[in-house]
């Protein structure tokens, strides 16, 4: 959820996940529009989440296979219930708060920043880029290609993406509570349709796209051998 070489706000998650139960209403303030409310309860998962979340959290569990990775995984929610489910699995995240969450919750996880190396780079065989994740940095060609890199050969990467029509909007926003104000950041939304080419260009193949519960889905498998197509500055 965080990416502090990208310009977002790893203190403003920091605070986000201090606790297990976030005692503070927190949002998401558009540069040009409205705030929502950040769905913190689905981030955290559990009993905080709702039926429509949990349900799609199953979906998501049931497509990991072998050793998993979260990028930018929050609390973990997602790799705590791998490793009940007895699947190798590990979070990354720049939120230092986040990763400790993750730790106290039993599963794995390590402070780092996705356009950085990450552990066992090459070697996972599930890459998992939920909750909106490949907005990170206003630039989901790039996150789409470190997702192709972590990824091994032949694995799999399942990305959520924005509804259907949405095509690529780049964004500035901001978290805030109604006491503070984080500084602005990139973010992005890109549908199914308009992250393939992204994708394909990256040296991933797109396989589906699922719906369930509003929410949707992208699947890219990684070809073995392959490498991503040089592109020229």
């Amino acid at each position: 959820m965080t990416a502090s070489s990208t310009g977002e706000a790893p203190d403003s998650f920091d605070a986000l996940f201090t606790t297990a139960i976030p005692s503070t209403t927190w949002w998401v303030r558009h540069r040009h529009g409205p705030r929502h409310p950040l769905p913190v309860g689905r981030w955290l998962g559990g009993e905080h989440a709702d039926a429509d979340d949990r349900a799609v959290d199953e979906t998501l569990l049931a497509l990991c296979r072998g050793r998993t990775i979260d990028l930018a995984c929050g609390p973990g929610r997602l790799v705590e219930e791998l490793r009940r489910r007895g699947v190798s699995a590990m979070g990354v995240d720049t939120s230092p708060a986040a990763v400790a969450l993750v730790r106290e919750r039993g599963a794995k996880a390590e402070l780092a920043d996705i356009f950085d190396i990450v552990p066992h780079e090459g070697h996972w065989d599930t890459v998992l880029l939920v909750d909106g994740n490949i907005g990170i940095g206003g630039d989901p060609g790039r996150v789409i290609g470190r997702a192709h890199d972590i990824a091994c050969e032949s694995g799999t990467v399942h990305v959520e993406v924005a509804a259907p029509g949405t095509g690529f909007v780049a964004e500035r926003l901001r978290i805030e509570s109604d006491e503070t104000a984080g500084p602005w950041y990139d973010w992005a939304r890109i549908d199914a349709d308009t992250l393939a080419p992204l994708a394909a260009a990256r040296g991933l193949v797109p396989v589906s796209v699922t719906a369930i519960a509003g929410r949707h889905f992208a699947h890219f498998v990684k070809p073995p051998y392959s490498s991503a197509p040089e592109t020229s500055e």
